[in-house]
């Protein structure tokens, strides 16, 4: 009896915790010689926001990161780019200037495929509304890669 109330209580605290603020997607586009643009999406729920890399690290929240994780059929061609225009605010939650992304977000990298693969990326970021922060997430977002 005590494991299935245990059990219950895991239950309800993944319920309760889970992030459900953003929702992320990967794309590829192929280009010359294995080359492969690599973009990242975030649609982000009304009233909460992510925290862009221009952020100062002295001001409290955690930025977007993006990790590519490794794999020999991969080659890195280029960092990380935050396509999205990031907005410079005051956030009451950090006592400070911070850069954010509401509603969307959109950042891209490059490759070079040596033969069909699957790339595993992982984003690390925190959402927060006026009111509360939620603890960063490690998000892992796969997408299958070709060679031509």
């Amino acid at each position: 009896m005590k494991s299935y109330l245990l059990l219950g209580f895991f239950f309800l605290a993944q319920i309760t915790f889970s992030q459900g603020e953003v929702n992320w997607s990967i794309k590829a586009h192929e280009g010359e010689k294995n080359r492969q643009s690599i973009e990242i999406f975030a649609n982000i729920q009304h009233d909460w926001h992510l925290y862009s890399s221009e952020t100062p690290k002295n001001a409290g929240p955690i930025p977007i990161s993006v990790q590519v994780n490794k794999n020999k059929l991969i080659r890195v061609k280029s960092d990380f780019i935050e396509k999205s225009k990031a907005i410079k605010k005051f956030d009451a939650n950090f006592d400070s200037d911070v850069f954010i992304f509401e509603d969307e977000f959109h950042g891209e990298f490059k490759v070079k495929v040596k033969k069909e693969t699957f790339l595993s990326v992982s984003v690390t970021y925190m959402v927060c509304n006026e009111i509360m922060c939620l603890p960063p997430v490690d998000e892992i977002l796969l997408i299958k890669l070709n060679a031509k």
